[in-house]
């Protein structure tokens, strides 16, 4: 809710089309506990019930899937760190509400009555219509108490959240030219560059250190599966199911036969190589179902728009062991380039440290904020911060890793913005700089908040019931 809404209106008033009411309820939901819930958290004096907790991750993780679709699988989940982003998320709400009430802060009916005149969704001839306001919560299954209930305190959230960046943030002009010059201001930078494939004559690799690595990894030096697999193809409207026709193929182990007698067209694939399987069924994820399978089995249902494929193993020539002299090649090669690679980087550290900088190679005049450097390569974000060097902090302190290689940067010199651009850009480059001050500023405060205020989570009731 707090992303979507707009400072306009009367004060802290938003303008709203239909999508964000549903976006405000999926996000905002309406707590409160249950008979019987149980509480999974306590923020001060509200208690976040299991089902809150839930129904925001549920609608979180929908949302996710929506964006993502088939790119949203286990390790992406994993990372999105929805469990607690979730209840971070909650946390963050009770906090804000709490401190809105110690101010005394409150959204009369007159504010959430402008704030329904302000929804497209519910005017009729550019008016608030109170049947369609009924029909669209009906809809979506709100009851309209509870559909106040929640927008009240969503509005009196971001009141809050308003007033915390609004009030926390002062860019006087001083502070301003330095943003715009960090912004569009250019630096020239002196480098040196220590390129691995310099160190691959200085260092050594043993027999015995191949040897050991060899017996340690030869499982994964093993050529690919080869497949003969055919498939048949059952509509979801078609009256036989997929999961019954799984039961007979097991009966039946005949997937052709099946087919001919159910009148299913039954696909040939051929003989391929598994890598050639995964590129040819990539929107069914043959990496989830294939490997494991020997010949003559049946997999389970694949279901994918609409549809459902059962495949049959018809032949299968597992991956032979490579030649162990190629693969102790290949090593030698794998371990030469990781070690030039380690000493490179070693060297370059030392560099910095012992402040040995010697070098006539530069970049010429870079913007401050560029994502590229000529003739080098693309600039990783995490490694940014070598265009901010000034006379102040010539030298950047870690080596940066560009196309395999790495670089030492150093200040050689720097150009300001033009002084007419500052002047014609300057008040709306300080409304820039206030926003992006006040988004550090709230993530401050709320961090804050969290510390100095009374919480209490209890994740092993959320780890079991979610």
């Amino acid at each position: 809710m707090l992303k979507f809404m707009r400072k306009y209106a009367t004060g802290y008033m938003v303008k709203a089309i239909f999508g964000l009411i549903i976006v405000v309820f999926i996000f905002w939901g309406v707590g409160g506990l249950k008979d019987g819930d149980k509480t999974v958290a306590e923020v001060g004096p509200y208690s976040i019930s299991m089902a809150e907790y839930q129904e925001t991750y549920n609608r979180s993780l929908n949302m996710y899937r929506l964006i993502l679709k088939d790119k949203l699988d286990e390790n992406t989940l994993k990372g999105l760190k929805l469990k607690e982003r979730t209840m971070d998320d909650l946390v963050g709400r009770y906090l804000l509400l709490l401190k809105a009430k110690e101010l005394g802060l409150t959204v009369s009916d007159e504010e959430y009555r402008t704030y329904l005149d302000s929804i497209e969704a519910f005017k009729s001839d550019g008016k608030f219509n109170k049947k369609l306001f009924s029909e669209a919560l009906k809809r979506n299954g709100m009851d309209p108490n509870r559909f106040e209930e929640s927008e009240k305190i969503a509005i009196l959230n971001q009141k809050m959240v308003n007033l915390i960046k609004d009030n926390g943030v002062i860019i006087n002009d001083g502070q301003a030219w330095k943003g715009y010059v960090k912004a569009r201001g250019k630096v020239d930078l002196a480098y040196m560059v220590f390129d691995p494939a310099d160190y691959r004559k200085k260092v050594d690799v043993s027999d015995r250190e191949l040897q050991d690595l060899y017996e340690k990894e030869k499982g994964s030096y093993i050529g690919e599966n080869r497949y003969q697999l055919k498939y048949i193809t059952i509509d979801e409207k078609s009256s036989i199911k997929d999961d019954a026709a799984y039961l007979d193929l097991l009966k039946a182990k005949s997937l052709e036969a099946y087919g001919k007698e159910k009148s299913l067209t039954v696909t040939d694939l051929g003989d391929l190589r598994e890598s050639e399987v995964q590129k040819k069924l990539k929107n069914l994820k043959p990496q989830e179902w294939l490997k494991g399978l020997k010949k003559g089995d049946i997999s389970l249902p694949i279901r994918a728009d609409g549809k459902s494929y059962i495949f049959q193993v018809t032949e299968l020539e597992t991956g032979k062991p490579f030649d162990k002299a190629s693969v102790i090649k290949e090593l030698r090669e794998k371990v030469s380039a990781e070690k030039a690679k380690s000493l490179s980087k070693k060297e370059a550290e030392e560099a910095i440290q012992k402040k040995a900088f010697n070098s006539k190679k530069d970049t010429g005049f870079l913007s401050r904020s560029a994502g590229e450097i000529p003739k080098i390569g693309i600039i990783p974000p995490e490694y940014a911060g070598f265009l901010t060097l000034s006379k102040d902090r010539p030298l950047y302190e870690k080596p940066v890793e560009i196309g395999g290689k790495y670089y030492v940067f150093s200040f050689k010199d720097e150009k300001a913005p033009d002084a007419q651009e500052w002047e014609k850009d300057k008040a709306a480059f300080k409304k820039y700089m206030i926003q992006m001050n006040g988004d550090a500023f709230f993530k401050s405060f709320m961090e804050d908040l969290k510390k100095t205020s009374k919480i209490k989570i209890n994740w092993k009731e959320i780890n079991v019931g979610s």
